[in-house]
């Protein structure tokens, strides 16, 4: 899945060139599904590492205490992360940068990174030392549920992995430039340092040294520190060869930066409103026991790979190109492009969303017993974790979509409504889990989650069809993707239902059912006619 060549970071070219001609719309379509691929790519290989992250932590640490506390710090980590980072260069960054490469201004492209760099940089910075000061505060937001003992360990956590985040929003800025030159594969890959950081201490700390709690514990968030260093090394590098420099710029009065700061309330009234409802989840979970918090995190762990695969992936592929849409001056030229590319990504979304949902919803044990079940997580583990991640699967396509249909939104510039539909999501997601969470734990907190998701993206979906005059469904082959999901359930449910119960509850059994719906996706589509792998196999020939 290589990303297109990208376009030099220097050019001659002024914003007075003649325009040049509009590309076929199939090569658009096979640039945007390669792009697309690489991204999936990346995401696909640091999500496997972080798996295989996740198990190991899981076998030092199951359920516990201590488990619960190392998913509330990084969750603490995550929020800022998500708030500061990809989620507000998605929608400030990208598209003004994006566009002003699509119109041939590519040294006001890069004095415009620049700009945005030593501004986030001083942001980081500040961030950073507030983050360590009021650490026990934040500790306490996220997980006032927590005993004093376990708010303590939880504090001393947040100080370390508190300016781990900070440099992880600068990788964003990183991801954000390469994005926009068509280079998907790196960003969106780099992540594997963190992880392969964080193995590497759990593997000599706990398996060498053979040290077990609290101290293995701050080994995990000290290696996560030096590891996001190592990856914004990384991804900063590759930017400089794209800019020409890494040039530190503080220009306020740059129009294009006032742009990005224009939309940048919005944004972060968005993207805020959704942490909140990530922090308010969490928090409602603190609530709930020993280990409530734990389950939570493993199971949204195994959702968002297939989550990001779907959601992310066209999100990320789909925005620059959207963006450089925008520079079409007739009107109806540019929401004819910009609703072929939303189409082409949403059939792509809900394609891959079949079988996913069938995995999550119900093989979702099987799934868990490959990937976690080990040392301290055991089969109880495993239950518990799979009603969750079966509501999550439910949510799967909503998600999904939703990321979509948000940059559709971010690519012309609109980024209050968004914002308000994030509101109303949370708003519903809060009222639902507490009124189930008490009857039903964590599964009522994420029954909530979900619901939300499906009223966001259907408030989406109709914003987006009145800014471009449609959203391109009609294309959609609905009854063939009942068909394939139909065979994507019976064939895997039937081999497990005809396995010896021993054997099917393995880890090799558990294998053996899950590739079992792989083969069913792959043989079904085709025959189906909605995914052509021939055509894919000569492609990368």
């Amino acid at each position: 899945m290589p990303p297109a060549s990208p376009q030099p970071a220097r050019s001659d070219r002024t914003a007075e060139a003649p325009p040049q001609p509009a590309a076929p719309p199939g090569r658009d379509t096979s640039r945007e599904a390669r792009s697309t691929a690489a991204v999936a790519a990346g995401i696909l290989l640091s999500r496997l590492v972080g798996l295989l992250r996740q198990r190991i932590t899981a076998h030092y640490f199951g359920t516990s205490a201590l488990a619960d506390v190392i998913t509330a710090a990084f969750r603490i980590g995550n929020i800022t992360q998500n708030l500061l980072g990809e989620g507000a260069l998605s929608a400030s960054f990208i598209p003004i940068y994006a566009r002003l490469r699509g119109e041939g201004r590519d040294e006001e492209a890069i004095r415009f990174a620049q700009a945005c760099l030593g501004l986030l940089c001083a942001a980081v910075i500040v961030l950073s030392g507030l983050g360590v000061a009021f650490a026990p505060w934040l500790s306490w937001l996220v997980a006032a549920g927590f005993e004093p003992d376990k708010l303590d360990t939880t504090a001393a956590m947040v100080r370390i992995v508190f300016p781990m985040t900070g440099l992880l929003v600068l990788c964003a800025w990183g991801l954000g430039v390469l994005n926009s030159h068509r280079r998907f594969f790196v960003p969106y890959a780099a992540p594997v340092i963190w992880s392969a950081a964080q193995i590497a201490a759990l593997l000599v700390v706990g398996g060498w040294l053979l040290r077990r709690g609290e101290p293995l514990a701050k080994a995990l968030a000290w290696s996560a520190l030096a590891g996001a260093a190592l990856e914004l090394g990384v991804l900063l590098r590759t930017a400089k060869s794209l800019l020409g420099g890494l040039r530190l710029r503080f220009e306020l009065r740059n129009p294009h930066v006032r742009d990005a700061i224009r939309r940048l309330p919005g944004v972060l009234l968005g993207r805020g409103v959704i942490q909140i409802s990530g922090y308010v989840d969490t928090l409602l979970v603190s609530f709930l026991g020993t280990g409530a918090n734990a389950i939570f995190g493993y199971a949204q762990m195994l959702y968002l790979l297939p989550m990001s695969l779907l959601g992310t992936s066209e999100a990320a592929a789909s925005l620059p190109e959207m963006s450089r849409e925008t520079a079409e001056q007739d009107l109806e030229r540019r929401n004819q492009n910009l609703r072929r590319r939303l189409s082409s990504a949403l059939a792509r979304v809900t394609l891959l969303a079949v079988p996913t949902v069938v995995g999550l919803v119900l093989l979702g044990r099987e799934l868990i017993t490959v990937i976690l079940q080990t040392g301290a997580f055991d089969r109880s583990s495993t239950e518990r974790v799979a009603e969750v991640l079966a509501i999550y699967g439910l949510a799967l396509l909503g998600n999904a979509s939703g990321r979509v249909l948000s940059t559709s939104c971010y690519a012309v510039g609109d980024t209050k409504r968004p914002a308000r539909y994030a509101m109303a999501r949370v708003a519903l997601s809060t009222v639902i889990a507490l009124a189930l969470m008490r009857s039903l734990g964590v599964v009522g907190v994420v029954i909530g989650a979900a619901t939300a998701a499906w009223l966001e993206a259907g408030l989406l979906g109709w914003q987006v069809r009145r800014a471009i005059g449609g959203l391109g469904l009609g294309e959609l082959r609905y009854g063939r993707l009942v068909l394939l999901g139909l065979a994507c359930a019976a064939l895997p449910l039937g081999v497990r239902a005809i396995l010896p119960t021993h054997f099917a509850a393995s880890s090799l059994g558990s294998a053996l059912v899950l590739c079992v719906l792989a083969a069913a996706f792959a043989l079904s589509a085709q025959a189906l006619g909605l995914l052509d792998l021939r055509r894919y196999v000569r492609r990368r020939r």
